[in-house]
């Protein structure tokens, strides 16, 4: 499989028996937006495509349940932090579940990591990149002689201080950033140096280096975390390794709303379970696919439209086939897809060149519409191939949800029933039966 590395812009080959994956999770001190979905979607394929190949991996996902969003919004609602976390870990769980995501090998809140974040840190300041004052603990960028920025294409003469670096007189320099905060607000633990919490930076780099032991080999993220966050996340892995922390870097593009990006900030966020509940996760999935993860993208009332009707025309030919096989009023001859001049359609191998140059979703939509185009013209035909369940393997393969009823007792009676008064024009009846039969879903 090729995949674009954002640290080297350049395709690079990830061909290991066990693919390592990490995904920044969620802050969880509220419910998670679509623009949050997005790279958890991206994940979801790859590995839905890695079981595919029957290929093993190991993913994990972290969450953030120490933060001071979380502080703040605990004090705002005068509820301990813990239910706060537990509230919103539950309620992002539940997103993953509707959006059928599934889940992580391993899923870990970085509260249970304190003791691993202090150690290194530790081993930072031993190695003499990182330094303490006044029970603070501070990265010392310099220390790492031009390797830091080049994640993020930044230089650091070019960084705006107060702008996307943080003011602090305790630093060396102003581009270095908190690995352990001394403080009184809020949930803390003890270290070393102070009663204090981790910095935010710091998790990631350390669930990496815990819990896989060694550099991983895909890390997924949205692009707004390349900087500062995953620059210094990153940079600290690299300090404490000698090495990269992952072989390849993927960050998928930003989510607009009506041509302006989705910010907190403006309140054009929209939930998942809001999409979810107004459109289904289907229509998302299409939506995230149907663009190519690293471009961005902006959500607007025709594209959710598009992909309505993208989820409708595929239930329908799906649903079509499966009533029509029930009466007998098509075959399967079960036959290896050809064409008018007795080629193959390599429907499967085509999807697979697809998803493993760079994950091309929208190449595979496009197979995706050619085959249910086929299927089309064999149902008028009156007998389908391998077409049908080639293209089955595929919707589940991206993750789709397209649920077709098995057809037996009083709905198989019904529907020979609505065949029979068709056929025989007695339309009160067949509609009177087309109406019973739409409301369990047969047809």
């Amino acid at each position: 499989m090729k995949l674009y590395d954002s640290l080297t812009t350049e395709l690079k080959e990830v061909d290991v028996p066990k693919v390592c994956i990490y995904t920044c999770g969620p802050t969880v001190y509220n419910y998670i937006h679509i623009g949050n979905a997005r790279p958890l979607l991206l994940t979801d394929v790859i590995v839905r495509y890695l079981e595919f190949r029957n290929i093993k991996y190991k993913y994990l996902l972290n969450i953030t349940d120490i933060d001071d969003k979380i502080i703040d919004k605990a004090v705002e609602q005068n509820i301990p932090e813990e239910i706060l976390t537990q509230k919103f870990t539950q309620a992002f769980l539940d997103d993953l579940n509707n959006l059928n995501i599934q889940r992580p090998t391993q899923t870990i809140p970085i509260s249970e990591k304190i003791n691993e974040i202090i150690d290194f840190i530790d081993e930072l300041i031993g190695k003499g990149f990182a330094y303490e004052v006044d029970g603070n603990v501070y990265f010392d960028v310099q220390a790492t002689k031009g390797k830091y920025g080049n994640l993020s294409k930044q230089k650091l003469e070019e960084l705006e201080i107060g702008s996307r670096v943080e003011e602090d007189g305790n630093k060396k320099s102003p581009f270095d950033f908190v690995l352990w905060k001394k403080t009184e607000k809020g949930k803390k633990w003890l270290s070393k140096w102070s009663l204090g919490r981790p910095g935010w930076h710091t998790e990631c780099a350390v669930m990496i280096d815990s819990y896989f032991k060694d550099s991983i080999d895909i890390h997924l993220g949205g692009i707004d975390l390349k900087f500062p966050h995953h620059e210094n996340e990153r940079i600290q892995y690299v300090a404490k390794n000698n090495k990269e922390i992952s072989n390849v870097w993927m960050h998928n593009g930003h989510l607009a709303v009506d041509n302006i990006k989705m910010s907190k900030s403006l309140n054009n966020t929209i939930l998942v379970k809001d999409f979810i509940n107004d459109y289904g996760s289907n229509e998302l999935r299409f939506i995230f696919l149907n663009s190519g993860y690293r471009q961005p993208l902006n959500i607007s009332g025709e594209l959710i439209s598009q992909a309505i009707d993208w989820k409708n025309k595929v239930q329908n030919i799906l649903t079509l086939i499966n009533w029509s096989l029930a009466v007998g009023e098509i075959t399967n001859s079960n036959q290896t897809p050809i064409d008018e001049d007795f080629n193959s359609y390599k429907y499967m191998s085509k999807f697979c060149c697809y998803m493993e140059d760079d994950i091309n979703t929208p190449m595979a939509i496009t197979l995706i519409d050619e085959m249910v185009k086929n299927l089309n013209k064999q149902v008028r035909e009156k007998v389908i191939d391998q077409t049908y369940n080639k293209l089955i393997c595929i919707l589940q393969t991206l993750g789709f949800v397209f649920e077709t009823k098995k057809i037996e007792g009083q709905n198989l009676d019904d529907l020979k029933a609505w065949r029979k008064a068709v056929v025989a024009k007695d339309f009160a009846i067949a509609d009177e039966l087309r109406d019973k039969l739409k409301v369990e879903k047969i047809i």
